[in-house]
């Protein structure tokens, strides 16, 4: 059931929630909902377009989207997300401005326990209460700048599929655009068109975005950057350091 209809049910409800799982490659196309909404992929990576601003949302993200705001979201690996319906109209007052932001032990908890609110037979005061915290553990997150990763052009996307699939593909730009029919000098335009940046630059984001599954997983730090297609660890820390602006082993720490 789809969630504005779930909405038109309940409309006098605080809110709704909803679980969804995204194929790689899903792309849930703009659309908008009369409710705000909040999206926590717990596993995975979605690509989201809001309003005229875009962004990454890894599985320790969250997303806030004002109500009736077009909004459109890609999986860029197999995602699993909990959404949450929040009424407008009802006792807590949010913000108006979309905003990505890192999601630490304590939200996803709070998350967690308005998803079950259904379940746990909450009353609306304690709802209430509970929807007051998230709202300003939302104002006081720090916000999750990600790069974007997923091209519009056919060429682009075909050399991120393979990267998103084998990201330790060792080509060079000149044996990447032999093998998609286009020169060095146009990859290089397209790459600063689309992310104003070099090709080098997204080619490294894409293996950093990845990696940020990894280290949800058993893997050491060594075989992680291995997979990536890093000469070393201590290159890879050194780049994830300066896109995440911490150590591979205190993201890791820090979203145990």
């Amino acid at each position: 059931m789809q969630a504005n209809d779930i909405i038109k049910d309940f409309p006098d409800k605080q809110l709704i929630t909803k679980m969804t799982n995204m194929a790689s490659g899903y792309i849930d196309d703009f659309h908008s909902h009369p409710w705000h909404q909040i999206v926590f992929p717990r596993q995975g990576l979605l690509q989201s377009d809001i309003g005229d601003k875009s962004g990454i949302v890894p599985h320790n993200g969250m997303l806030f989207i004002p109500a009736n705001t077009v909004h459109k979201s890609v999986a860029i690996t197999d995602t699993q997300f909990l959404a949450i319906y929040l009424n407008p109209r009802k006792n807590v007052q949010y913000g108006s401005e979309p905003k990505s932001c890192q999601v630490n032990s304590f939200i996803k908890e709070l998350i967690q326990l308005l998803f079950e609110t259904n379940t746990l037979a909450q009353s609306e005061s304690n709802i209430t209460h509970l929807l007051m915290v998230l709202r300003d553990q939302i104002e006081v997150a720090e916000s999750y700048e990600i790069p974007l990763l997923i091209p519009t052009d056919k060429r682009l996307f075909s050399i991120f599929v393979q990267l998103k699939q084998q990201p330790d593909l060792p080509f060079t730009l000149k044996e990447w655009a032999k093998k998609v029919g286009a020169s060095e000098r146009t990859l290089s335009r397209l790459c600063s068109k689309e992310f104003s940046q070099s090709f080098a630059l997204w080619r490294q984001n894409i293996r950093l975005v990845l990696s940020l599954q990894l280290l949800d997983s058993k893997m050491t730090i060594q075989e992680i950057a291995l997979e990536l297609g890093y000469a070393s660890d201590s290159a890879f820390v050194q780049a994830f350091k300066k896109l995440f602006k911490q150590t591979p082993r205190k993201y890791r720490t820090a979203n145990l």
